[in-house]
């Protein structure tokens, strides 16, 4: 985990303390993919999200989401962070950009988030 980023290692262990408690894998491989070091960090295009989910769908990604592509569907899509033109194109297809906290008091469980890499 690195410490240069307070807000990053709070996403982290938000996450790692929701998969504990609720005993849910998805959170705990989260937070391990949150905390990876700047070099394999994770982000995902719009056009990633587009392929892997359907309509009313909710994805989390344990990094960014740039804007690169397009979403035609309403999705649900958790992030530690968004570019401003993805969170635009999310929100006018119909769908949400949620940060961390706000997805996991929606879905506490992970049961039927999509994890996107």
């Amino acid at each position: 985990m690195t410490a240069s980023n307070p807000i990053r290692r709070h996403a982290s262990v938000m996450l790692e303390k929701a998969g504990k408690k609720q005993k849910a894998a998805i959170w705990k491989e989260a937070s391990g993919l949150l905390s990876n070091p700047g070099k394999t960090r994770v982000e995902v295009n719009l056009g990633r999200i587009s392929r892997v989910a359907e309509e009313g769908d909710a994805v989390f990604v344990p990094g960014k989401v740039l804007g690169t592509g397009m979403i035609d569907r309403k999705v649900t899509v958790g992030a530690f962070t968004f570019s401003s033109g993805a969170k635009s194109k999310i929100e006018a297809s119909g769908g949400s950009a949620l940060t961390v906290e706000q997805f996991i008091k929606k879905f506490p469980k992970g049961s039927g988030v999509r994890l996107v890499r």
